[in-house]
């Protein structure tokens, strides 16, 4: 039969969810000016510090610092304590390090650094990485002392570490290479026809970008390094950097021009001009209300945007989302037999779930969104009975629908659709999965049913999935795990340390990760915490101005499960050599310190040492000569307690290849209740 197109149209304007390639009406800008052409910037958090000439300034017109040659790159410690900067005369270089916060203060000089071509912090703070024409050399961050050295194929222009500390990545001229940081095995090596003019990786570590000068823009994934997109029309492609989020790039296109781009969706670009030019750089950054904004130098100011218009990462704020609500799911039920848990969670039963919980978190997500879209009409195929609807908020539906049926939809004002469910595409745009569909002509229904479509990467591919029998390993053991901590809680009440009104909690999980060289490996997370219920705390936990784990009844009980456990039924993940991430949360409330609490050095002095405030990353100092004044500092100091009573304490611990990280947590409320500790132990590879 000859195929029969009837075409049913209705015209209407296209608008997007997310930003368009067209202009968009202009956001107010925040501008700095300045006296002197900002050529290059970096930031710490919000802060914004440049460079032009041989002196380096900050967004009050203030010289920090001045070299004896040109600066060729100015990189701020991303703990905010320092910046170091690489200046060059003749074919002299130079490497220096100065503090951010008073003016023209030398730290540190590398003297035996010769043929610098390019600097670098970790993400972390912790090491200080140099490209030299033969060497990569990395030194402690603080100290200055040399770590390891490493052979460079090439003289470095450009050089960058990932977040994760997996990766050391190193341009110049046309030449690319990726390096693992740890082992220094080479991970990609590239060669291209044109110069190279940005590197960066995303800050959750799996995109790996190259922006090149013929406008090019090409995204790496960092488990195999091949290419995931390609997008061109980027300009003169002078620099770019990473939304905090990954789903958005912002490219310098011309020195007057910056284009944020969906790298998830190329044709989805907003543009920003200038008139003044200068444009060099330009990099996103969180204020102290966590809001985004991208700042970017011109000929003689520092500009901010507020980028609010962004959509967000919906994709990524599923899976989260998605990856807790399975974690419970996927855990045995009190009073749930083995057998019964057995019928209930398999490999099956568990990607229906996921596809239930799936649907269910994007329909929230998607906010009704069927009612803002203008629906449309668009072909009818007689062949297969299918009538396309279209939506200028997402993809078209296509409706099962008898020919003769077919004149019972001419205006699509006559149609409702109920019971909508929605799903995510690849490149994060909200599509309808499922909906009744009522013609109010006919009064019939037509089911929309897609909901069997080819699912998310997560879903359908095996990364991010963990076996089942690790999963059912996984309970078992946390049910002994629960075991430990009501036996160490029954004797720490009979002892009278603490009572009914502290209580603890333990948590057990299997993690897939991907290591530095691309293996999935599953990591296991063991999470101890407590509470204290209100007007309990100054006798069961710290007492106001104590920091010692041993003077708080709730931490030391706490410890105490920690303890019995990784000595007793989980010391076979307590290997000498093993990898261990302890993440150390120390809490503390707004009531202010009166004077000067005084410490007694029991822990060593601290200065500048690296910890993470409210997820930021920064610094702080604990002396005996300075005491402690802020309750970050006495938060600070228990989280360093309960480190020396696991490493004192705790068999095994101190032999492994631990990574300690100090997060303080500084709450609006005032009270005994909000200073506790939480303590995550992630045992990497650990099956």
């Amino acid at each position: 039969m000859k195929k029969i197109i009837i075409a049913l149209f209705s015209c209407i304007c296209c608008v997007s969810l997310s930003a368009q390639t067209e202009e968009k009406p202009m956001k107010k800008d925040y501008v700095y000016k300045q006296k002197v052409l900002p050529e290059g910037i970096d930031n710490y958090l919000f802060s914004t510090y440049y460079y032009n000439g041989k002196k380096t300034y900050n967004l009050r017109n203030l010289t920090l610092s001045s070299s004896s040659g040109e600066v060729v790159s100015l990189k701020v410690n991303p703990s905010g304590t320092s910046f170091a900067v690489l200046s060059a005369k003749g074919e002299k270089t130079h490497v220096a390090v100065y503090d951010l916060w008073r003016a023209k203060k030398t730290l540190h000089e590398f003297e035996d650094v010769e043929g610098a071509g390019a600097i670098c912090y970790s993400p972390d703070a912790r090491r200080l990485a140099i490209a030299t024409d033969k060497e990569l050399l990395s030194y402690d961050a603080r100290r200055y002392v040399p770590l390891d050295t490493m052979p460079m194929p090439f003289a470095a222009k450009m050089l960058v570490i990932s977040k994760n500390n997996y990766f050391v990545a190193a341009a110049s001229g046309n030449r690319l290479a990726v390096w693992n940081l740890e082992d220094k095995i080479l991970r990609k090596e590239l060669e291209l026809d044109t110069g190279i003019n940005g590197i960066a990786f995303s800050d959750d570590c799996t995109t790996f970008a190259v922006l090149s000068a013929d406008g090019l823009l090409t995204t790496y994934d960092t488990q195999e390094f091949f290419i995931m997109q390609s997008m061109d029309a980027m300009g003169e492609a002078l620099g770019m950097s990473f939304h905090p989020e990954g789903k958005y790039m912002a490219v310098v296109s011309g020195d007057k021009r910056v284009a944020v781009v969906n790298v998830l969706d190329p044709t989805d670009r907003t543009y920003m001009d200038n008139a003044d030019g200068g444009t060099s750089d330009a990099r996103f950054v969180r204020d102290g209300k966590k809001q985004i904004f991208l700042t970017y130098n011109t000929a003689g100011s520092i500009v901010y945007r507020l980028m609010s218009e962004l959509a967000p990462y919906y994709t990524k704020l599923l899976a989260d989302e998605l990856n807790e609500r399975m974690n419970t799911w996927l855990k045995q039920m009190p009073g749930e037999t083995l057998e019964e848990y057995n019928l209930r969670v398999n490999d099956e039963t568990r990607m229906e779930q996921m596809k239930l919980f799936e649907q269910e978190i994007a329909t929230r997500m998607a906010e009704n969104l069927l009612g803002r879209s203008e629906v449309t009409l668009g072909n009818y195929n007689p062949e297969t009975g299918m009538l396309v609807v279209n939506f200028n908020t997402m993809p078209s539906i296509y409706l099962s629908v008898p020919q003769e049926e077919v004149n019972d939809f001419m205006n699509p004002g006559n149609l409702e659709f109920r019971n909508a469910k929605y799903g995510l595409t690849k490149n994060d745009k909200f599509e309808l999965v499922y909906a009744d569909v009522y013609n109010k002509v006919s009064g019939k229904t037509y089911v929309f049913d897609n909901r069997d479509r080819r699912s998310l990467d997560y879903l359908k591919e095996d990364t991010g999935f963990v076996p089942l029998e690790l999963i059912q390993q996984q309970n078992m053991e946390e049910m002994k795990l629960q075991d430990i901590k009501e036996q160490v809680v029954d004797a720490a009440k009979r002892q009278n340390t603490i009572s009914d009104h502290t209580n603890i909690t333990v948590d057990a999980k299997i993690v897939s990760d991907v290591d530095a060289s691309g293996k999935k490996i599953m990591n296991y997370r063991i999470n101890f915490s407590y509470e204290v219920e209100e007007g309990f705390s100054a006798q069961e936990d710290f007492a106001p101005g104590k920091y010692k784990a041993e003077e708080s009844g709730a931490a030391s009980s706490m410890l105490s499960v920690v303890k019995t456990a990784f000595e007793g039924e989980f010391a076979r993940y307590v290997k000498p050599g093993k990898k261990l991430a302890v993440k150390i949360t120390g809490m503390a409330d707004a009531l202010p310190i009166n004077g000067k609490i005084a410490y007694d050095g029991c822990y060593g002095d601290f200065e500048n040492e690296p910890v993470y405030k409210n997820d930021d990353l920064g610094t702080i100092t604990v002396t005996r000569e300075t005491g402690v004044t802020q309750n970050e500092q006495l938060a600070f100091l228990r989280a360093v307690g309960v480190k020396e009573n696991i490493n004192a304490n705790v068999s095994g611990v101190s032999t492994m290849s631990t990574d300690y990280r100090y997060y303080i947590e500084l709450t609006e409320g005032r009270g005994g209740e909000f200073r506790r500790i939480n303590v995550e132990f992630t045992f990497i590879d650990a099956f």
